[in-house]
């Protein structure tokens, strides 16, 4: 389900290329970076432990920026209900774009469209100008088969930030659904060009319907 679902899932700061172990770093620094360590190693229960005494230490990142680590632990490890609180508790002093979006991608793995959408929408209420959000209100009509509604969102995702592979399959998608099989190839070609990785599934997706349609793909 994860990669059907059109999201900037960020993990902040994850990897710390540019820090060294010296002696004036900060305690919660060191804990986030070894923490950080895990988490790539795909030990989440430990790296959720060190972010965790992290937040009592002094750091130069910030608590929100540390609730999101913690609730991506979360994440992976199939707790949605406690990464949805950390998400929450960063609302309490930041209202961005990145974290209502990533509550709507956990509120999409509850199978909760209704309270997605609603974090989308607040996304674009923050940022107007994130193709994410709009990227991620069209897949959720797409997976909803609104696909009248979720057309624009998409083409405006592109017009925002043209490089996102999967944005250009998904509206590839929408075009083949409503048999605009010249568009969905131009979408398709765009897509291909832009080597998204999961561009395979998507072609078979549209050749499935195009050859059910008699469609004739241009030379």
């Amino acid at each position: 389900m994860k990669n059907s679902i059109l999201f900037r899932f960020l993990f902040a700061l994850a990897i710390f290329s540019t820090f060294t172990f010296t002696s004036c770093m900060k305690t919660g620094d060191m804990l986030i970076q070894n923490g950080s360590s895990y988490y790539q190693r795909k030990n989440f229960e430990q790296a959720e432990e060190l972010f965790m005494m992290a937040l009592e230490e002094k750091s130069d990142f910030s608590k929100e920026d540390i609730y999101a680590m913690i609730a991506n632990c979360r994440l992976e490890l199939g707790d949605y209900d406690n990464a949805i609180e950390w998400r929450n508790k960063i609302l309490e002093t930041r209202k961005d774009s990145d974290n209502y979006i990533n509550l709507g991608l956990l509120y999409r793995f509850k199978q909760d469209d209704a309270t997605a959408e609603e974090m989308y929408k607040k996304a674009l209420n923050a940022a107007p100008k994130d193709p994410n959000a709009y990227g991620s209100l069209g897949s959720l009509y797409l997976s909803q088969d609104r696909i009248d509604e979720a057309i624009p969102y998409f083409q405006e995702s592109i017009n925002l930030y043209p490089w996102n592979g999967q944005v250009h399959t998904n509206l590839a998608i929408c075009y083949g659904r409503k048999g605009l099989f010249d568009l969905a190839e131009e979408s398709m070609a765009n897509a291909l060009y832009l080597r998204y990785e999961n561009f395979d599934s998507f072609r078979a997706e549209l050749d499935e319907l195009e050859n059910k349609a008699g469609y004739v793909k241009k030379e």
